[in-house]
């Protein structure tokens, strides 16, 4: 793959694909021409069926993505329209992490604040250092955040939860992170990796149809009914029970083994 602006970087380790924001002098801080780089990796580790689960993480240890480069704030957010036109490519980004098949799991150390916690909640998990930080400074910085973005953090942490996050700007440390549901475990800095790394090999090696269907039929529900699309849902449901992996579950159970899934 090509990647042009030199802060962001992609690596395949067994089945498991890293996204890895890398702008460390601004504490990996989210620049323009990080979108469409992180959107040609997230294509790409889509289409490659060598891997199984993303996780994305910043470089370094201080941040995973400590919030937006204020400093393209001039040239992107100079009016409402430049701003308009400066969400093209972070919603392109976003759709496409949220409507992937395969799991993304943000592996966050150090700060996760404004645009970096945005970039976490497009994860279906969350894994946090003990040492990370959480908000977002929009009431400092006299922004009326995204409603799609609020919807996201409503729906992790709950409406009064949000509320407090949004009204105060405050940061929240890693183990009142943990409390509201903003992330899914809390573990030591030097066993943030491994402990990542076990987990998605964990869903590697599990069924890619159920999963696939599991992440599909959750974000649905989260629709009202009359935008779901029940056809789909019913046609993966049959794809499953049709499937060889379905076949090989209950042979590997009869045989007391493990099962080994192919994705078909």
């Amino acid at each position: 793959m090509k990647l042009t602006s030199g802060m962001v970087a992609a690596e395949v380790k067994g089945s498991v694909g890293w996204l890895i924001w890398d702008n460390q002098s601004k504490m990996n801080a989210l620049s323009p021409p990080m979108y469409p780089d992180a959107l040609t990796v997230i294509e790409a580790f889509e289409a490659d069926p060598a891997v199984k689960v993303v996780v994305m993480r910043g470089a370094g240890q201080r941040a995973f993505i400590s919030g937006a480069d204020i400093s393209s704030f001039e040239k992107t957010r100079s009016d409402a329209e430049a701003a308009e036109r400066a969400k093209v490519a972070p919603e392109k980004l976003r759709q496409a992490m949220l409507t992937m098949a395969k799991p993304l799991i943000a592996m966050i150390r150090g700060y996760c604040l404004g645009g970096g916690m945005g970039m976490a909640l497009n994860a279906d998990l969350r894994f946090a250092s003990s040492d990370s930080q959480f908000g977002i400074p929009a009431a400092h910085r006299g922004v009326a955040y995204a409603p799609d973005g609020l919807k996201q953090l409503v729906d992790v942490v709950g409406p009064s939860v949000a509320k407090d996050i949004m009204f105060s700007a405050r940061r929240l440390k890693a183990d009142e992170a943990l409390r509201v549901g903003l992330v899914n475990r809390v573990v030591e800095p030097d066993e943030l990796e491994a402990i990542t790394v076990e987990y998605a090999e964990t869903l590697a090696a599990n069924a890619p149809l159920s999963i696939r269907a599991s992440k599909y039929f959750i974000n649905q529900l989260g629709l009202e009914r009359a935008q779901r699309n029940e056809a789909r849902m019913a046609a993966m449901q049959r794809e499953a029970a049709d499937s060889e992996d379905f076949q090989e579950a209950t042979r590997s159970f009869m045989e007391k083994r493990r099962p080994v899934f192919r994705g078909r």
